[in-house]
């Protein structure tokens, strides 16, 4: 009897250990497939080309092409010329002959609001700049007379100041060279200056 129980003992002693070595087997199975699963999942954590990585570097790249565009392109500037750069067109002139010297002669001309631009003496070929100083109006007499004063300029230096008088019809000039004071003064030729439609519009000389 002993011997029997023995036996039966013997036999659930190896069905437990088959049952035990199943178990482990498949536990040890299960263990595997899990560190398998965590290491792919480190491994794509942590890869640069992944998916997430991508996101984020197509992110900065739009957000540094939204920078860019909103730096407007630069534009150029154009530089408008000051009225002082502009050349006035004259729009007629006035032939003068000196009172004291009738060889000495100059033509000067003027701009539509009957203001002096430029000076030329007869047997030069370059005309000199004035520059406007200030204005008389005296009104006693039959006609009012204008008196206008004038800088010579030549090479950036006054070289003298003209004094030009209208009255009426006539018109006169006062040239005071400043080197050493000298005076010359001019009057009208009606002949070379006034036409049939009045002031001549081309230089007298």
């Amino acid at each position: 009897m002993r011997y029997k129980f023995l036996k039966q003992l013997n036999l659930n002693l190896k069905d437990h250990k088959i049952i035990f070595d199943w178990i482990f087997k498949n536990t040890k199975m299960k263990i595997n497939i899990l560190l398998s699963i965590l290491t792919l999942t480190l491994l794509f954590a942590c890869d640069p080309n992944g998916k997430e990585t991508t996101n984020d570097k197509n992110q900065i790249d739009s957000t540094d092409q939204k920078t860019v565009e909103k730096i407007p392109p630069q534009q150029e500037q154009k530089t408008e010329p000051r009225p002082n750069d502009v050349e006035e067109k004259p729009q007629h002139f006035i032939c003068y002959t000196g009172d004291s010297n009738a060889n000495l002669a100059i033509s000067i001309s003027f701009d539509k609001e009957e203001k002096a631009l430029k000076v030329k003496y007869k047997g030069q070929e370059e005309a000199i700049a004035l520059s406007y100083l200030k204005e008389n109006i005296i009104t006693e007499g039959s006609y009012p007379t204008i008196e206008t004063y004038y800088s010579e300029i030549y090479n950036g230096k006054e070289n003298g100041v003209y004094k030009l008088i209208h009255s009426g019809n006539w018109d006169y000039a006062e040239y005071t060279r400043s080197s050493d004071g000298k005076k010359f003064k001019f009057t009208i030729d009606h002949d070379l200056t006034i036409g049939n439609d009045g002031y001549r519009t081309t230089p007298c000389f």
